[in-house]
């Protein structure tokens, strides 16, 4: 591969070519996009990762030097609820086979990989030595489940740091019980969306926001906006079939719920 500096700067997805992630294009540009904001802030850094799977958004960190300590959780579930009400599947999801997928990228860099496999709320927070100033959540895609990630995260992380949550769309209900909490708890913190669904919220004084490659996208915030509209548009066609329209209408014209005075 080349250079690591050099594809890093220039935003090159071939970082994430090796293994595969299930992230859209627009999400591993947002990552990378993160991750030079962070080596801008501190000279080197701790990340810790929920959901790690096959490796795949792993792959940036373990070739970065800057990235001194890699924490990677995973409960390694054949199976995984998720919100829009169906199981996801995992094949070979062993922490074995992400390793020897990583190693294949660098041999060095897997060597800085602490692997912890269960659930967060089976994990002491004191195995956490080195306080991860990035973290990443994309476990069990449940409301629930992320919201225990959350406060697994907020009390391993170190004060000044932020948290990157993915697939936005589909756990928005724990981000915004998230958000509330935070203000609740008059925590400092910012909160915002990266194309396509990458959900950040920065903790203390740790301003991602201000790179300007992060700024640039904040500009173009219609980006992810629409790309979770169009995630949406799938429940609202369904919504409209005939037989719904009928029993709404049937509804209104009977409650009269539609009726301006």
């Amino acid at each position: 591969m080349e250079n690591f500096e050099t594809l890093l700067e220039s935003l090159n997805l071939k970082l994430f070519e090796r293994i595969h992630s299930q992230t859209t294009p627009n999400d591993k540009k947002s990552l990378l996009v993160i991750q030079k904001a962070v080596r801008e802030i501190l000279p080197e850094y701790t990340y810790l990762e929920i959901g790690s799977y096959i490796g795949g958004s792993l792959q940036p960190f373990v070739l970065d030097n800057r990235c001194k300590k890699i924490i990677s959780i995973d409960k390694r579930p054949k199976s995984s609820p998720d919100e829009r009400g169906f199981e996801q599947i995992y094949l070979n999801n062993t922490t074995e086979y992400m390793l020897e997928n990583l190693r294949q990228i660098s041999s060095e860099g897997i060597g800085k990989i602490h692997c912890i496999d269960g659930d967060v709320s089976e994990i002491d927070t004191n195995v956490i030595q080195d306080k991860p100033q990035l973290c990443f959540i994309d476990g069990e895609h449940t409301d629930e489940a992320t919201w225990r990630d959350f406060q697994f995260c907020l009390k391993v992380m170190a004060s000044d740091g932020a948290i990157i949550f993915h697939d936005a769309m589909i756990i928005y209900n724990a981000l915004s019980r998230i958000v509330g909490y935070l203000k609740e708890k008059d925590i400092k913190m910012r909160a915002y969306n990266l194309p396509d669904v990458v959900f950040i919220i920065e903790i203390g004084d740790f301003p991602i926001h201000k790179s300007p490659l992060v700024s640039e996208m904040l500009f173009d915030n219609h980006v992810g906006y629409l790309k979770a509209l169009e995630f949406t548009d799938q429940y609202r066609r369904f919504a409209n079939k005939s037989l719904f329209r009928f029993a709404r209408n049937l509804k209104l014209k009977i409650t009269k719920a539609n009726v301006t005075k």
